[in-house]
């Protein structure tokens, strides 16, 4: 019995190492960034649970071993990939360690492995959800989206587009935020759970939220951006928006995920959940936050109005992930409500071939600045309301104890 129990142990590792060999040569890690930058995240978190030095040695020896069979057989460059090769072998040595570990160890090891793969498992889901986008809705709503943005004044994306095409520099931090996103969510999740008020909206679960009800929407609402849309064109010549009735347009394969914006969600969220860290980490938020604004439009990935519904969208994922405030709560209910009924409105109105308000951008200005402040106004009554809730809960904690009669111990 102990033979085949060390036996099938063997065969389950040698399954783990493959899995993760297959993971980096199926989807090429070195030239495939948020994956890359997933896996660094699997590195960030694993380093957050203060391995011992074996583990941290045995995850580089992995680490090592991986990207030279990557060099080997892609025959390309692993210099870049650094971070994510060593968050692979973080994974190997988590993994293997749940899985020769003794008994007393074995739940703590497994849910550190859980929750470091938790990042890479999401990438490549929505890899292949966002293809099946592809796949699903040949044309997309990228000319409505374009011509409501030209009523706003020229087009945003393509100003932005032009900032960053003549300034190098801007235009790398841009990327490297954009990108590196997932890495941003690890680093969010870590700091969430060391100062972890069990009242607050996790983070993770606000990430989560926005995850699920993102990809729907992509369904409900396919668009691209400018940049598959017009190609070359973008940023330096941007077409007339025409005139309604606004059709359909057919996009060559690219991913339906520019209604609404996802990063700008995810990086709102940090932003919104980093209020409990330290000065210099909710600094470091907010600095994402406005590098992610510039580059969803500056890198042709979306459209301004993208970015606004992304606001009471990201509203609804934080209230839908405020579990210290109870479903009774009527800040709780209207943030969820108020999300919800904003998104929805927004995409109908944007669906319109014919849209009523055509020509009023001083009115549409109006319409989505007051949405992305109601919903910034309420989620900061939702944070003071679950703060309150909290208090209320420990002081009826507190009373219970102090109203409890005494028991003398009998003799």
């Amino acid at each position: 019995m102990a033979v085949a129990r060390i036996l099938g142990k063997v065969a389950v590792s040698s399954g783990l190492l493959g899995c993760l060999a297959g993971l980096m040569l199926h989807f090429h890690i070195a030239t495939y960034p948020y994956l890359a930058w997933a896996l660094a995240g699997s590195l960030a978190i694993y380093l957050w649970t203060r391995p011992g030095f074996r583990s941290l040695v045995i995850a580089i020896l992995f680490g090592l071993a991986f990207a030279f069979v990557y060099a080997v057989v892609k025959q390309e460059p692993v210099g870049g990939a650094a971070l994510a090769f060593l968050g692979l072998g973080s994974l190997a040595s988590v993994g293997l360690a749940a899985l020769w570990c003794g008994p007393a160890e074995r739940s703590t090891s497994s849910q550190t492995c859980l929750i470091a793969s938790m990042l890479p498992l999401c990438q490549v889901l929505a890899g292949l959800s966002l293809a099946a986008t592809s796949i699903a809705h040949p044309k997309t709503y990228d000319l409505f989206l374009y011509a409501f943005d030209a009523q706003l004044g020229e087009s945003p994306s393509f100003l932005a587009g032009r900032l960053l095409a003549r300034c190098a520099a801007v235009r790398q931090i841009c990327y490297l935020g954009y990108v590196a996103l997932p890495l941003a969510m690890a680093i969010a999740f870590a700091l969430d759970r060391r100062r972890r008020d069990h009242r607050a909206p996790s983070v993770v679960r606000a990430f989560a939220a926005a995850a699920a009800l993102g990809f729907l929407l992509y369904n409900f609402y396919p668009a691209t951006g400018p940049v598959y849309v017009f190609g070359s064109r973008f940023p330096f010549s941007a077409p007339p928006a025409g005139l309604p009735p606004f059709g359909l347009v057919a996009v060559e394969s690219a991913p339906r995920n520019a209604m609404p914006s996802l990063h700008l969600a995810w990086a709102l969220l940090i932003f919104w959940n980093s209020r409990r860290w330290a000065v210099g980490w909710r600094v470091l938020a907010g600095a994402l936050l406005a590098v992610i604004a510039l580059a969803t439009l500056g890198l042709g990935e979306h459209y301004l109005v993208d970015l606004f519904v992304a606001v009471p969208f990201a509203l609804l994922a934080q209230g839908l992930a405020a579990s210290g405030a109870s479903w009774r709560n009527a800040v709780r209910i209207a943030c969820v409500g108020t999300g919800a009924l904003l998104v929805l409105a927004w995409l109908t109105y944007l669906r319109l071939p014919s849209p009523p308000l055509q020509s009023s951008g001083a009115l549409l200005w109006s319409l989505l600045l007051g949405s992305a402040a109601a919903s910034v106004i309420l989620e900061s009554r939702l944070h003071l309301a679950v703060a309150q809730a909290g208090v209320t809960a420990l002081g009826a904690v507190n009373a219970r104890e102090y109203t409890e009669p005494l028991v003398e111990a009998p003799g």
